[in-house]
């Protein structure tokens, strides 16, 4: 196996001096779930928050630093807030926050080197670092959302129209007050419209419920537009 490390503001650890001791783990985030008692009844009943919906956890890293002299370095870049790609799943990142304090001691076998814990505090879903956009052109197409969960894509929709309708995962969006020839940005995660430029917000000219990709195949349905380009936004526990 190859030396484990992480990745944490775009920076590799290793090019800061520090190595993982050991590899951490691969984690499944816990659904958030209710345990009600019922009198007279045995067992509980589990209640869930609704689909798709887990806990934010920590990943501890045991990190090793050689020697002392970038220490205030490495504090200074271990902190805050930013994306997390560990070398067990090198082609996905997902938000976290260095929570608690970052210590170094001196390693117990060998003084040339400083050994402490990283606690990253990890949104639950993981997303592809380099996502490759679909394109389509046609009223029912087919396209797969390859993710564990249901995503929230960005669309850029070129009007074909003064209005678009556009739908998948069982939502479906219109968009009116658009000139044909020109382009939008569907944005389903932050639940908004903008111009191409993404400078002016259409929301208010729209009707529906923004499109979502259930994980498997997908169809793409609607009017009203020349082409979509597609970033599915695939996210993975």
């Amino acid at each position: 196996m190859g030396q484990s490390y992480f990745i944490w503001k775009n920076r590799d650890c290793r090019s800061m001096g520090v190595w993982l001791q050991d590899a951490v783990p691969i984690i499944r985030p816990e659904e958030r779930v209710q345990h009600v008692e019922i009198p007279g009844r045995s067992g509980d009943l589990t209640q869930t928050e609704g689909v798709d919906i887990f806990n934010s956890y920590i990943q501890t890293a045991t990190i090793l630093v050689k020697g002392g002299m970038r220490v205030r370095e490495i504090y200074n870049w271990l902190r805050g807030a930013d994306y997390v790609t560990f070398s067990g799943e090198p082609d996905r990142q997902q938000a976290a926050r260095i929570i608690g304090a970052v210590t170094l001691n001196k390693h117990s076998h060998n003084i040339d080197w400083w050994t402490g814990e990283v606690q990253f505090y990890c949104q639950p879903f993981k997303e592809k670092i380099n996502n490759e956009t679909v394109t389509v052109t046609a009223s029912n197409t087919q396209i797969r959302n390859g993710g564990d969960v249901v995503s929230y894509p960005r669309i850029t929709a070129k009007a074909s129209a003064t209005s678009m309708t556009v739908a998948m995962g069982g939502k479906s969006l219109t968009v009116t007050g658009l000139t044909s020839g020109s382009e939008c940005i569907i944005n389903s995660g932050a639940m908004e419209v903008t111009d191409a430029a993404g400078t002016t917000l259409l929301t208010k000219n729209t009707t529906g419920g923004f499109p979502v990709l259930t994980p498997g195949s997908n169809t793409v349905t609607g009017s009203g537009w020349s082409k979509l380009v597609i970033d599915r936004r695939e996210r993975f526990l």
